[in-house]
């Protein structure tokens, strides 16, 4: 043992020490090491907890459809109906004029759509053949989000959160 590393050698005698005790008798140090994995346990699950949470996002008002011109894409939640929604990856490209196009991949196929989006009250705004929505410039931790929200023509509200894309 004295040519071995000495990390190795030390969990070797660790391990000797904790399987020498007698059979149904606790060796000394046992509950003790009990009590630190689930100590270590509860902390793990306190910096879980107290993580803090994401900062606020900040609104940025759209004036010019160069700001928010470019590929955006993210996950909407709610554009397959009010079932079991896991959200569609949405692409959109938005030019300088302000037309867009966008596609979302379905487990049924594709949607895509085409139109000019509107500039209101520092937002855009989409009137479409399948519905409604606003979109919103916001800054969160300098990171640039297109935050949509809308309803279909049935009524069902749609979310979701577009970011940059390459």
């Amino acid at each position: 043992m004295l040519d071995e590393e000495p990390s190795r050698s030390l969990h070797v005698q660790a391990a000797v020490t904790m399987s020498s005790s007698p059979p149904g008798k606790n060796a000394p140090g046992r509950a003790s090491l009990a009590r630190a994995a689930v100590l270590l346990v509860l902390l793990a699950l306190a910096g879980c907890a107290s993580a803090p949470p994401p900062a606020p996002a900040t609104p940025v008002v759209i004036t010019d459809y160069k700001m928010v011109a470019g590929k955006w894409a993210g996950l909407v939640k709610g554009l397959s109906g009010p079932r079991d929604d896991q959200g569609d990856w949405v692409e959109m490209n938005i030019t300088d004029s302000g037309a867009y196009d966008f596609g979302a991949a379905r487990t049924i196929g594709m949607l895509t759509g085409k139109g000019n989006l509107a500039l209101r009250d520092g937002k855009l705004a989409v009137d479409g053949e399948r519905g409604q929505a606003t979109m919103a410039l916001l800054q969160r931790e300098g990171k640039r989000l297109l935050r949509v929200d809308g309803k279909l023509r049935s009524g069902a509200p749609f979310s979701g959160e577009l970011t940059p894309a390459r």
